[in-house]
């Protein structure tokens, strides 16, 4: 099953939310975005099975099932094409996820040796460390 943030991307794909969420999002996003369903569609031509996925979709853009099935063919699409990996990682990049009482961290370089993350949401009482 394909992540949250690889199936909120495959959603905009198969919507054209690009267009949709311009007052929300910044610039770079939805270039992004633009520029990965560009690539993506491109690329899906050429594989059937891919093509299927897109299309049902975009039929029925609400069926989890039909969106989950395009988050993988994007997922493959990205691992086997440096210009779709490099788009996806880009827009994973200045995404985040949000939703009421939830805690996002993004960590980036190394976490080894001392080095230590703790997250916690609605701690009640002492915390020591």
């Amino acid at each position: 099953m394909a992540d949250p943030v690889t199936i909120a991307l495959a959603t905009a794909l198969v919507t054209g939310a690009a267009a949709k969420i311009s007052e929300h999002a910044g610039e770079t996003v939805v270039e992004g975005l633009k520029r990965l369903q560009r690539a993506v569609f491109k690329r899906f031509r050429g594989d059937a099975a891919a093509q299927e996925a897109l299309d049902e979709a975009r039929v029925d853009s609400d069926d989890p099932a039909a969106i989950e099935a395009v988050a993988e063919h994007l997922e493959r699409a990205a691992a086997e094409d440096p210009e779709i990996g490099s788009l996806v990682r880009e827009l994973r990049g200045q995404v985040s996820q949000r939703s009421e009482g939830s805690v996002s961290n993004r960590i980036t370089g190394g976490v080894s040796g001392n080095a230590r993350v703790f997250q916690g949401g609605n701690v009640q009482g002492e915390i020591r460390l």
